[in-house]
C-alpha cells in the first residue's frame, strides 16, 4: 500500500481543491465578510460591532444584513490567512455571502472561492498529518491518512461549506494526542483554543480533570488543568465582553442550547434532557475507570448532537476519533455507520447545504421524495442510528 499513498493524497487534495471552486453556501459569506472587517479593514477588537451602525435616530441598523455568531478564532485565524490578499478581501468580501455573487458569475466555476476556503482546506490537510502520530506501525500510520483523505464528512466541511469546524476537530484532536502523551496541561490550553471557535469544547473540561484526577490522584494538578482550560477560554473572549453585540449573538448564541431541547418528562415543564442524563453517564464511567479519555470526548459531544437538530458540518469534531478506532480495532462498521448515517441526515436539509452547493445547479430531491413518509422514515432511522453508534460507544468502550 506504501507505494500507493502518495498518489492516493494528492488524488483526495485535488478533490477538495476542484470542489472549492465549483461550491458555494451562503455561510462562507459571514468568514469572507470578517476577513473584510478584519484583515482589510483591521477591525481586529471591534469586528463584532462592525455590522451594526446607529442612525441619527438612534435606530440601531445591519449594515450588511447578517451578525458574527460565532467565538472570535472563528473569524480571526481565517482572517489572518486573508491578509496576503488584502486588495481582494476588500473587493469581494461582502458579495460571497450574497446570492448575487453566483448568479453575477456565469461561469460554473469560481477561484474567488478557493481563496475564501483556503484555511479551512488546511486545517483538514494538517489532521492528514496528525492523526498518524496516534500510531506506530506503518501500515496503521498510512491506512489512517487514507481514510481521513477521503473521509466525505472531512471533505464537505472543509472544501465544499468551507466552515471552521474542521479547525475545532483539528485542535481536539491535537489536545487529546498531548494528554496522552503525558501533557495535560498543553491539552487544556487546546481545547480551549478549539472553545474559542464554537464552544462546544466546554464541556471537555471536567472531563479532563476528572481522568487525571482518577488515573494520577492528583487533586490539586487536577483542579488545575480544568482552570486553565477555562482561563485560557475566558482570556479569549475577554477582548469582547465589552460588545453587546458579541454577548447577544455569539456568547449566547440560540444554537448553543439546542443541545437540551430533547428530554425525558417528568412533570409538567420539567424535562431532563438526554444529553444531561449521557454527560452523567460519562462520568460515572471516567469515575470507575471503565472508559479511556478520547473516548468520554467523543460520548460527550456526540451526545451533544444526536438528540438535538444539530447542523450537518458539526458531526466532523468527532470523526478522527471513529477513524483512529477503526483502524486501532481493525472494525470499520461503525465508522461506515457513522458516515452513512450522517449521508441520510445531510439530504434532510435544504438543498442549498447539499445538491444545491454545486454553482448554478439548482439541484434538489424531488418533493415527491423528501415530502414522503419512507423518506422520513430513513431520516428518521438514520438519527436513531447515531444514537445507537453512542450507546454502543459507551458499552464497547475502551480503558487506555
Amino acid at each position: 500500500m506504501s507505494k500507493f499513498i502518495t498518489p492516493l493524497i494528492i488524488l483526495a487534495i485535488l478533490i477538495r481543491l476542484v470542489l472549492a471552486v465549483f461550491t458555494h453556501h451562503a455561510d462562507l459569506g459571514a468568514l469572507a465578510l470578517a476577513g473584510k472587517v478584519i484583515a482589510g479593514e483591521g477591525k481586529i477588537l471591534t469586528f463584532y460591532d462592525s455590522v451594526n451602525v446607529t442612525d441619527s435616530s438612534g435606530t440601531h441598523l445591519n449594515i450588511y444584513q447578517t451578525v458574527f455568531n460565532y467565538q472570535p478564532l472563528a473569524y480571526l485565524i481565517p482572517s489572518a490567512f486573508y491578509l496576503p490578499f488584502r486588495n481582494i478581501v476588500l473587493q469581494t468580501g461582502e458579495l460571497v455571502r450574497d446570492e448575487k455573487f453566483v448568479t453575477q458569475n456565469p461561469a460554473p466555476l469560481n477561484f474567488q472561492l478557493l481563496l475564501y476556503k483556503y484555511p479551512m482546506i488546511l486545517a483538514d490537510l494538517a489532521l492528514l498529518w496528525l492523526l498518524p502520530q496516534f500510531f506506530a506501525d506503518k501500515k496503521k500510520k498510512n491506512l489512517v491518512m487514507l481514510l481521513w483523505a477521503f473521509n466525505p464528512i472531512a471533505i464537505y466541511v472543509s472544501s465544499m461549506l468551507g466552515q471552521v469546524d474542521i479547525y475545532i476537530a483539528l485542535f481536539l484532536a491535537v489536545g487529546l494526542l498531548a494528554y496522552q502523551k503525558n501533557r495535560p496541561f498543553l491539552a487544556s490550553v487546546l481545547i480551549a483554543i478549539s472553545a474559542l471557535f464554537k464552544p462546544a469544547g466546554l464541556i471537555i473540561f471536567p472531563l479532563i480533570g476528572l481522568h487525571y484526577y482518577v488515573t494520577k490522584k492528583n487533586l490539586l494538578k487536577s483542579l488545575l488543568i480544568v482552570a486553565t482550560g477555562f482561563g485560557i477560554y475566558l482570556l479569549g473572549i475577554l477582548p469582547y465582553l465589552h460588545s453587546v453585540t458579541y454577548k447577544y449573538y455569539a456568547l449566547f448564541a440560540e444554537q448553543i442550547g439546542k443541545s437540551t431541547y430533547a428530554g425525558i418528562s417528568i412533570a409538567s415543564g420539567t424535562d431532563i434532557p438526554f444529553f444531561f442524563i449521557f454527560f452523567a453517564l460519562t462520568i460515572v464511567l471516567i469515575w470507575k475507570k471503565k472508559i479511556s479519555l478520547s473516548t468520554a470526548t467523543t460520548v460527550a459531544l456526540l451526545s451533544s448532537l444526536v438528540f438535538s437538530h444539530f447542523h450537518p458540518q458539526w458531526l466532523i469534531w468527532i470523526m478522527p476519533w471513529f477513524i483512529i478506532s477503526a483502524v486501532k480495532s481493525g472494525d470499520y462498521f461503525m465508522y461506515l455507520l457513522t458516515s452513512f448515517c450522517w449521508l441520510a441526515i445531510l439530504l434532510s436539509f435544504d438543498s442549498t447545504l447539499n445538491l444545491g452547493l454545486f454553482l448554478h445547479s439548482r439541484l434538489s430531491l424531488p418533493p415527491s421524495l423528501t415530502s414522503s413518509s419512507y423518506f422520513k422514515d430513513i431520516i428518521l432511522m438514520a438519527r436513531a442510528g447515531l444514537v445507537a453508534v453512542l450507546v454502543w460507544m459507551m458499552v464497547d468502550y475502551e480503558k487506555n
